[in-house]
């Protein structure tokens, strides 16, 4: 037996873990990661047995890739997006380092082909979504980052009408909104734990190092503003200079959204990709009064309904089908289990736990 409090990721449970109404809701053999270990510190249980064997964290994050993303990382279509998609990632960082070092000129049509290059064969809007998601973790993650933004930007800009022209405008603000971070020490971006409070002051100033050059480079007025802006919020809680609503370029409201999607969904080494759920749950939990409600509602609705009709597993173990969305509380839809409709509206204790 061991106690809960020395549980860590990559042990493999050896008992069976039971909820209030007798329902299994981890299973012997489960191997552990973050997630599954914060569920059993839940449970008034001081010890759990383990079994001998022990995998590594990897594996653990293999081992729990649910079957929704299994068959996105198994399929042709994913293998390939991602072939094309590292090649795109490392042009782009090519490109930029000629701009940063070198005084090139940024190309803007040839990022917007990269985009659309990568998008051609994806088949649908959220299959671009999952892809992404689906991606592996990246050492270097802020060319991956910045291409992650600019892919979902595109296929945001289809969901709001947008004509060619401000598609275009709005993927490749996309793909340079971090540009500024090109300026920044790279022990200070790529540093693994937490940022000391003179370390966030610096970081803080990619936003007006990316202004600058995108101005020095003569792109377009949301482009280059995208850059400067992409921290706002509409409640005035962003940075560098704490603007409202009306004074936050559009754009830069646009690309503030996908920011943080794309922050909240990428695989770290720890875990797999973030139940879209999850993160629904966490955009409702953090406040709309931060985004534009033009834009944050159009972008969660639209991926909540890609999910309708899919296989979905619960916080208590039960296996369902995905109904019904309720467009006031888009983290929380109905789900048929068991043969009874479960408004996750009403059952406050259950949530979405994965795709399958």
């Amino acid at each position: 037996m061991m106690d809960k409090s020395r549980l860590c990721p990559g042990m493999i449970l050896g008992q069976d873990v039971y909820n209030f109404a007798n329902q299994i809701v981890i299973k012997k053999g489960t191997v552990l990661d973050e997630r599954t270990i914060t569920k059993l510190h839940r449970f008034e249980i001081p010890q759990f047995m383990i079994e001998e064997e022990v995998l590594s964290i990897q594996e653990a994050n293999s081992y729990h890739r649910s079957s929704y993303s299994e068959r996105i990382q198994n399929s042709p279509e994913f293998k390939k997006f991602q072939e094309d998609y590292d090649t795109e990632v490392l042009g782009f960082q090519n490109m930029i380092s000629c701009v940063v070092e070198k005084n090139q000129k940024i190309d803007c049509e040839a990022l917007y082909r990269q985009v659309v290059m990568l998008l051609k064969d994806t088949g649908n809007s959220i299959n671009a979504f999952d892809m992404v998601q689906n991606l592996r973790h990246y050492d270097d993650s802020t060319y991956a980052h910045s291409m992650n933004v600019g892919l979902l930007c595109n296929v945001f800009a289809d969901w709001l009408d947008f004509d060619e022209e401000e598609k275009k405008t709005l993927t490749v603000a996309g793909i340079l909104h971090d540009i500024g971070k090109t300026r920044i020490p790279l022990e200070i971006i790529q540093k693994p734990s937490r940022l000391s409070e003179e370390e966030y002051q610096i970081i803080k100033k990619h936003t007006e190092y990316g202004f600058a050059i995108l101005t020095e480079n003569k792109l377009d007025y949301h482009i280059r503003y995208t850059a400067l802006q992409h921290h706002e919020r509409n409640d005035g809680s962003g940075y560098p200079l704490g603007l409202v609503d009306a004074h936050i370029d559009e754009y830069a409201k646009i690309v503030s959204i996908v920011d943080v999607y794309d922050a909240m969904t990428s695989p770290r080494v720890y875990r797999g990709p973030t139940c879209p759920f999850d993160v629904i749950n966490l955009f409702e939990q953090e406040g709309f009064q931060k985004y534009d409600s033009r834009y944050i509602m159009i972008f969660l609705r639209r991926i909540a309904e890609s999910y309708l009709n899919e296989n979905v597993r619960l916080s208590d173990g039960r296996s369902g089908k995905l109904i019904y969305i309720n467009n006031h509380a888009l983290s929380r839809p109905v789900v048929m289990a068991d043969g009874e409709a479960i408004d996750l509206r009403k059952e406050r204790y259950l949530r979405i736990e994965e795709i399958m």
